[in-house]
């Protein structure tokens, strides 16, 4: 089963933004008052941004904080976390930068995490010119791979997203080693446990840990029975199994709904590539729609089909 990335790192960021910050931007970080908490704004960047981009892999979480800067303020930070290399994605952060100052008229600063594989893909700057008009945008980035590079120090280090980066990045390592990953997966669940994390992080990391690494049956039961045997000896019981198959299912809730969003991607951007700019009601159509057989049956009309207007009228047949 292909990985969904984008629920578990939104969770994390908007649950455990201080730590992800302090790991991945050390020196911004230290240029935040945290003691005056930060605001999730997160719901109304969703009404910034069109959000129905074709085939995204990416994640963004729009924060205020407080800059210790100069004159104390409130500023806002826009962090985006890409899970796969994409040629459009300096030109997005421009835009998101863009939008963002425009509707707050506060200072901003986008960051990107980098969550991909490939290691020379580093974009850190959008430009364009024209007859003399200039844009040069400039960006933070952090790698993970970069990161993760000494597993050493990074399984030593405290912060408890130094688990979530492990998993991210070993989940793409062993994409095709499933008994690898398994040691992995076992070894960065029982972390928490080890550092004493209270018993809702050990919960959270769990959850993200066992979203991204996913493997066969077989394999998650010889990891589940290794954790409570773990758990046994320690004598500690951070997960009790009722948790466990609620975790499970929970889990499985979500990838299911990540395979509707992916179908629904798919669909529009087959209409899109074969039929030009998407009309806004169908558009409004194909995401209302959750039954996965039948977005599967629209993703083969819209391949097969002559014109926009004959799929159109194939589509509201249903």
């Amino acid at each position: 089963m292909k990985p969904d990335y984008d629920s578990p790192w939104k969770d994390i960021l908007e649950t455990y933004f201080q730590p992800a910050l302090e790991l991945c931007f050390p020196t911004i970080a230290r240029q935040i008052n945290w003691r005056k908490g930060v605001q999730l704004l997160s719901k109304e960047f969703q009404k910034i941004v069109r959000r129905a981009e074709l085939g995204r892999r990416s994640v963004d979480v729009l924060v205020q904080v407080w800059s210790l800067a100069g004159a104390e303020q409130w500023v806002l930070l826009h962090v985006e976390v890409q899970a796969q290399r994409d040629p459009k994605f300096p030109r997005r952060m421009f835009d998101y930068y863009s939008r963002i100052c425009q509707r707050y008229n506060r200072p901003v600063a986008s960051l990107a995490i980098l969550a991909d594989g490939q290691a020379r893909w580093k974009p850190a700057q959008y430009q364009q010119a024209l007859w003399g008009c200039e844009t040069h945008f400039r960006f933070p980035v952090c790698k993970l791979c970069d990161l993760a590079k000494n597993e050493a120090q990074l399984l030593r280090n405290p912060n408890p997203c130094a688990i979530v980066v492990m998993a991210q990045i070993k989940a793409l390592e062993t994409a095709r080693a499933d008994r690898q990953r398994r040691v992995w997966k076992a070894t960065l669940a029982k972390l928490g446990h080890e550092r004493g994390y209270s018993r809702r992080l050990i919960l959270d990391l769990y959850t993200f840990v066992d979203w991204v690494m996913v493997l066969t049956p077989k394999l998650e039961r010889e990891v589940d029975q290794e954790i409570e045997a773990f758990e046994k000896a320690k004598r500690m019981k951070y997960i009790t199994h009722m948790e466990r198959r609620g975790l499970e299912k929970g889990l499985e809730r979500g990838r299911q709904e990540g395979q509707i969003r992916s179908q629904q991607e798919a669909v529009l951007a087959v209409v899109e590539t074969r039929f030009g700019e998407i009309p806004y009601e169908l558009r409004e159509v194909v995401t209302a729609t959750d039954d996965l057989d039948r977005l599967k049956q629209w993703h083969r009309m819209a391949i097969q089909l002559a014109s926009l207007a004959e799929f159109e009228a194939r589509l509201h047949k249903r």
